[in-house]
């Protein structure tokens, strides 16, 4: 237990089974019990993972109004033509964030990005005005703002 505790010092989020085949590297396989009376052990000394937590994923399927999707076919020939909005979660050891992003559908390039611990849409809003900020056109005529239709489950 002392060579698994150091192991979650330096790695704390390692998974049991790994910490089993690593243990059974140091120590020799014929030194260590069977995998099951591994994770008891584990279990009684409190050192096993926490479960995650499910994510929160998109749910296209909701009663709010959808707006016509507005580039079915569309090609972009050039920057500034149609940019995407999406939230991506980002899993951390103190909980979760979510990435806020504005990408140009032509170049694939992050024009515009907040990081924050909510899915609030005043989120990407504010993404959105830094991607528009960061533009070097004063005219955004004909430019298409796209997001997937849906929300958040919860």
């Amino acid at each position: 237990m002392d060579a698994v505790k150091e192991i979650r010092e330096e790695d704390p989020c390692i998974g049991c089974f790994k910490l089993f085949i690593m243990i059974c590297c140091v120590f020799g396989k014929d030194r260590v019990p069977g995998r099951d009376n591994f994770f008891k052990l584990l279990r009684r000394n409190k050192l096993m993972l926490n479960r995650s937590k499910p994510r929160h994923t998109t749910n296209s399927n909701h009663r709010y109004h959808k707006y016509k999707n507005r580039i079915k076919d569309f090609v972009p020939t050039g920057p500034h033509q149609l940019w995407v909005s999406d939230i991506t979660y980002i899993g951390m050891n103190i909980g979760c964030c979510y990435l806020h992003l504005i990408t140009d559908a032509y170049s694939h390039k992050i024009i515009g990005w907040k990081l924050a611990d909510t899915l609030k849409a005043a989120i990407t809003l504010d993404a959105l005005s830094d991607a528009i900020s960061q533009t070097d056109r004063n005219d955004l005529t004909g430019l298409i703002h796209h997001s997937d239709r849906g929300v958040q489950a919860h």
